[in-house]
């Protein structure tokens, strides 16, 4: 079993970050979830290591996965759930590369971000159609504060405090 590690990303890792996140995009669209297509380039792949904390998972050097931890809500939380508290974390772009899918390392991700903020509230979304991903982050302990429509879609806001 080959072993793998998190680290913040830096700029180099930008190309590999946007390939990874548009191969993810990819695979969803193939599956019926659009949401990621067009999202993802070099420019929003940038922004977010200025702005947020950017993990990547590596293995045999190559990024497996990755997730970003910022402390400014995405702009449309504000429309899409009006009522919601803030939160001291949310979490966004988490992706595990097609190939790697099933391993284990979006919960290791997930997992590096969560015991990173501590007793911290952390936020996050997902489109309500992703019935798996809803499972998957239920089972890290996150729960379903707020339901509404963002970006075009029907999505939930989970939070996680302790």
């Amino acid at each position: 079993m080959t072993s793998s590690q998190i680290r913040l990303a830096t700029d180099s890792d930008v190309a590999a970050i946007t390939a990874l996140l548009q191969s993810c995009a990819q695979s969803m669209s193939d599956q019926g979830m659009h949401h990621w297509l067009g999202v993802y380039d070099e420019d929003s792949v940038k922004a977010n290591l200025s702005g947020k904390k950017v993990f990547v998972l590596e293995s045999d050097n190559a990024i497996l996965g990755c997730i970003a931890l910022g402390t400014e809500k995405a702009e449309y939380y504000s429309a899409c759930w009006p009522q919601a508290p803030q939160a001291d974390f949310y979490i966004t772009q988490l992706a595990v590369s097609p190939e790697a899918q099933g391993k284990g390392y979006g919960k290791q991700l997930m997992q590096y971000c969560i015991s990173r903020a501590g007793d911290a509230v952390i936020q996050l979304d997902a489109v309500a159609h992703y019935p798996a991903l809803i499972a998957f982050y239920q089972s890290l302990g996150f729960s379903i504060i707020e339901t509404g429509i963002g970006l075009g879609d029907k999505r939930h806001l989970f939070s996680l405090s302790r």
